[in-house]
């Protein structure tokens, strides 16, 4: 029998600019399997089964320093359960991902 993993991301707003593109940027990098979903206004970014945000990497690609904190103006929703957020990294996951 074969499982299909669900996915889990965040929808990030496009008048987010720079950051919302680091951001998307630091996902596909550090995470295997990213869709990016482009609907104009926002744009949805899935992984399947576990989604990781480094603060480090988003800082690489915007050339600026990022708080994690920053999240909040440009991520207008998310979807798993976000299993981790501290100044460094974001964990978003099912509870039961493998």
């Amino acid at each position: 029998m074969t499982v299909k993993q669900a996915y889990v991301g965040i929808d990030l707003d496009t008048s987010g600019g720079s950051v919302a593109t680091a951001i998307i940027a630091a996902i596909e990098e550090d995470n295997e399997g990213v869709i990016v979903e482009d609907f104009s206004v926002y744009k949805k970014v899935k992984v399947p089964g576990k989604l990781v945000l480094n603060r480090e990497t988003v800082e690489e690609n915007l050339g600026a320093d990022f708080e994690m904190d920053q999240l909040h103006l440009v991520m207008s929703s998310y979807f798993g359960f976000i299993t981790d957020w501290d100044e460094e990294h974001l964990t978003i996951e099912w509870e039961n991902a493998e």
